[in-house]
């Protein structure tokens, strides 16, 4: 276990137990026989011993390199013993040989040794062939030769070791104990392409790998040896994703123990404030950084950031994204002290990261959210609750997320573990515990009663812009093209049912085509949604292998490219999980992406909770909208095109007006979505012209947005240093809002100074 944690495992398989196992057993049996003259047939002893002699060398030769470092570790420690025994293994199967041959001088038995050396041989290259074609796998699968690398995986498709390919996507873990595994990629490498790398990949590499052939995210499994009797040695485990981008592997000791959501709806403002407290423990003996990427309620942005240091809340800066990052590794990775960044990763997607979660010790912070909620019927609003859909940490035992939401009108919940009470006339209070699995793929939601009369809104933040919020019913132009894409990776597989049902609610008048990614893709073009081109539809999602992980960057170019016409297109990407960038296309995606004169609307649905790193950094891809998961793929999907493809449909319109008169007064969230939905709109008219005033706007609201991110330092000088300015709570939203606050605040007021003249009236008789 020390050495499967810090190098590689001796004995991966159930079959290398058995091999290991046998060297005793063979020094044992003749041992026994020559010291006390047991019975036992002597061709069985020397093949015995021939065996013994094969594997123990191998091993002995094996754990060569490591025995100057268990003899410091043995001398340090008191570890360190074990990796002596195939040498001392070895040494006692020649001493046993030697006596064998000085007890029984007439016979040798050369023939029955032999064989069991060449069956302990045979053995370990016959144990070793899973891990040596895994490499063999890995090495073609990561070549820049399309053939090559469809060839690679095809083999480990065929026969892999999962174990030992996770190995390569932490990098540390890498090495192998068999022969087979160095020999024939080397051999392969020399013969077939040589001067190409045989046997080391990057972590990035082998993390592509692995999704290609299982479908899934690697960091869904924890990493090899991080658990059981040997967890406290995976302190020596090293985190190559540690102030990155990337929420990255799985580290050890690194556990979720609290999380909570609170939070409040106003239906009648068409808005939500939600936020997300978490606190990590570290039970490792080395620091940790806590990574996780979550799934907002679609069109939300994070309005408010803040970290617990020394039990004390500390809000964060809002800057330009470069500025805060910058902060964060400074303090982060160089002085290795106490931050909190957020930083937008895709669509209706953030990152958080805190550093450091000290040993034995714990580190707490806050999110908030505003979000607005989509209105399915005038007289009611919903909100789809945010999730954690990837992460680099565990759930410690029996955590949930405890859920509080309160409103003025009715609630209702999709989840059954949330329930309803009220507590007096005019508060509806929602509670209960939701598990992580739950969240993530179910996407619980929660709907509100609201009045259909409420239609104008208008509200500032301080001296602010004043924004009205209109919510009308008013003919909307449906798409006069649009082109589903669907992912062909295994998860789709399983829910082709549920696409192919909810296709059958487009109607007749629209113009539809369908694209599978894979490779290569399979695309029916766009036309009228007739009979003959559903059938057709249907026919092409039914004969397509959904196997794997696909690369979708390809049919995301290509379905850009057939909607380039289309004055109104959308693009509708029916995905799984997107955990790696594909170096060989992603440039393909974005050239496409940046050089067209028209692009469609982008609308994503993800049908599993995972990560999505396909689209671009681009203000394209910023201004993808993400629809509601529910779980169930045909009712969502079956949803989305009969709201689409309705020409009456309810809209929620924010814009700047001079001012607020004769318009009830709103929640600020809804100056907030305004600035968000601001930044995006200057970045897609022109990105280098309008990046400074978005960053502005963006920071002056103290949003988090993809030019714009959040960032919690330790002391004022560090602020200073970086040019930041923390936020101060009174311009930052709270849960209830600032205007209840406020109201609660007058009341009490009112009731001292009622107090006050009654007091004066008694002392005025008296």
């Amino acid at each position: 276990g020390l050495c499967g944690a810090g190098f590689f495992d001796p004995i991966p398989t159930p079959w290398h137990v058995l091999a290991v196992s046998s060297v005793p057993a063979a020094n044992l049996l003749l041992w026994t026989h020559l010291r006390h003259g047991t019975t036992v047939n002597l061709s069985l002893a020397a093949f015995a011993n021939g065996a013994a002699l094969a594997i123990a060398g191998f091993y002995a030769l094996l754990f060569l390199p490591l025995l100057p470092l268990a003899a410091i570790a043995v001398l340090a420690y008191g570890l360190g013993l074990l990796a002596f025994g195939p040498l001392m293994s070895f040494i006692s199967a020649i001493q046993l040989r030697k006596a064998y041959r000085l007890h029984y001088p007439e016979t040798s038995r050369r023939k029955p040794l032999l064989g069991g050396v060449v069956l302990g041989i045979l053995s370990l290259l016959a144990f070793d062939v899973p891990t040596a074609t895994t490499r063999l796998g890995v090495q073609m699968a990561a070549s820049g030769d399309v053939a090559q690398r469809q060839r690679g995986i095809a083999l480990l498709r065929l026969m892999s070791d999962e174990d030992h390919l996770l190995r390569l996507c932490y990098d540390a873990r890498s090495a192998s104990p068999g022969l087979l595994s160095w020999v024939i990629p080397t051999l392969y490498g020399k013969i077939f392409h040589p001067g190409q790398r045989a046997l080391f990949i990057s972590p990035a590499e082998a993390r592509e790998v692995y999704y290609r052939i299982y479908g899934k995210p690697f960091n869904l499994k924890p990493a090899p040896y991080i658990s059981g009797n040997w967890a406290r040695f995976s302190d020596f485990e090293f985190d190559n994703d540690l102030g990155g981008t990337e929420v990255g592997g799985r580290v050890a000791g690194l556990n979720l123990v609290s999380s909570r959501m609170d939070g409040s709806i106003s239906a009648d403002d068409a808005v939500a404030y939600l936020e997300w407290i978490v606190e990590f423990r570290n039970t490792s003996g080395t620091q940790r950084e806590a990574r996780m990427e979550l799934a907002l309620p679609p069109g939300g942005v994070v309005s408010r950031a803040s970290l617990w240091v020394n039990g004390e809340e500390r809000e964060a800066a809002y800057g330009g994204r470069g500025q805060v990052r910058e902060a964060y590794r400074q303090v982060a990775v160089v002085q290795r002290r106490d931050p909190l960044l957020v930083t937008t990763k895709g669509a209706d997607r953030v990152l958080a990261q805190a550093f450091p979660v000290p040993p034995s010790g714990t580190i707490k912070f806050k999110i908030g959210i505003t979000a607005p909620l989509d209105l399915h019927d005038p007289d009611k609003a919903r909100l789809v609750l945010p999730a954690i859909v990837d992460r680099n940490f565990s759930f410690g035992e029996h955590v949930n997320h405890g859920l509080w939401l309160e409103s003025k009108t009715p609630l209702t919940a999709s989840a059954a573990s949330l329930k309803v009470t009220k507590p007096d006339a005019d508060l509806y209070r929602l509670k209960g515990m939701v598990n992580d699995k739950e969240l993530a793929r179910a996407r619980p939601s929660v709907s509100a009663m609201r009045n259909p009369g409420a239609r104008a809104r208008a509200a500032r933040i301080d001296d602010g812009e004043i924004i009205r919020q209109q919510v009308t019913t008013s003919p909307s132009g449906v798409p006069d093209a649009m082109i589903v894409v669907i992912d062909g990776s295994v998860q789709l597989g399983d829910m082709r049912s549920g696409v192919i049902e909810a296709i059958d609610t487009i109607p007749e008048t629209a113009r539809v085509g369908i694209m599978i990614a894979q490779e290569p893709p399979l695309s029916l073009p766009v036309a009228p949604w007739s009979a003959e081109q559903k059938k057709k539809a249907v026919t092409l999602i039914k004969n397509a292998r959904f196997v794997g992980g696909q690369d979708n960057t390809p049919a995301l170019a290509d379905a850009l490219l057939a909607l380039e016409n289309g004055p109104n297109a959308m693009l509708l990407w029916v995905h799984g999980p997107q955990p790696v960038a594909f170096s060989g296309s992603a440039s393909q995606l974005e050239q496409v992406s940046t050089r067209l004169t028209h692009l469609p609307d982008v609308v994503l649905y993800g049908v599993e909770p995972g990560p999505n790193q396909a689209l671009p950094d681009t203000p394209w891809a910023w201004g993808a909208r993400s629809l509601p998961q529910s779980g169930a793929v045909a009712a969502d999907l079956a949803d989305f095109f009969v709201r689409t493809f309705n020409p009456q449909r309810i809209v929620i319109k924010r814009k700047q007006i001079p001012s607020s008169e004769g318009v009830d007064a709103g929640s600020q969230h809804i100056a907030r979505l305004w600035a968000k939905d601001r930044v995006l709109t200057l970045m897609s008219e022109d990105a280098e012209k309008n990046r400074k005033e978005a960053t502005a706007l963006a920071a002056r609201y103290h949003l988090v947005t993809p030019v714009s991110g959040a960032v919690v330092l330790e002391t004022r000088q560090q602020f200073r240093a970086n040019g930041l300015t923390p936020a101060t709570k009174a311009k930052l939203p709270t849960v209830p809002e600032p205007h209840e606050w406020a109201l609660l605040i007058i009341a009490c007021l009112m009731l001292l100074w009622l107090a006050w003249r009654r007091r004066q009236q008694i002392t005025a008789v008296h």
